[in-house]
């Protein structure tokens, strides 16, 4: 993603994700920009999560978490001070949908083989294979 500030960042990821026709890609860009100035999203070691307080539900997608890698770091105010350099969006039809998306993400970040290959940017396959492992090991019930 291109991109030398946190609103141009937002700006990029909004403008390739693919999203129903008709949804209003400046108003997800300001609620962003409106969340980020309450709190930066970024997570620390180089890791943002953009979402706003009240999940944007749009309907007519299933749910899915795009990853996205910055062709530069950029400032976000993450809790650690580090730039951001990777950022994970989450789409859900539902509220619940996003929450547990969200939570599931913020699991797997925890776990070591999972983090590291998305933070050397592995190929899409090892980090989709990264992320079967945890929710395989996770079973029914446990996430």
């Amino acid at each position: 993603m291109p991109g030398t500030d946190r609103e141009s960042v937002l700006r990029a990821v909004v403008g390739t994700l693919r999203l129903p026709a008709g949804t209003d890609r400046e108003f997800l860009v300001q609620v962003l920009l409106a969340r980020e100035a309450m709190g930066s999203t970024g997570i620390g070691d180089g890791i943002a999560i953009p979402h706003v307080r009240n999940p944007v539900v749009l309907n007519g997608l299933p749910a899915s978490i795009t990853l996205c890698y910055l062709a530069n770091p950029v400032p976000f105010d993450a809790i650690d001070g580090q730039p951001v350099h990777t950022i994970f969006w989450i789409v859900s039809p539902t509220i619940r949908g996003h929450l547990q998306l969200l939570a599931r993400l913020s699991w797997a970040l925890h776990d070591p083989a999972f983090k590291a290959a998305v933070l050397r940017r592995a190929p899409e396959a090892e980090i989709v294979a990264e992320a079967a492992r945890i929710e395989a090991a996770a079973g029914p019930g446990k996430r």
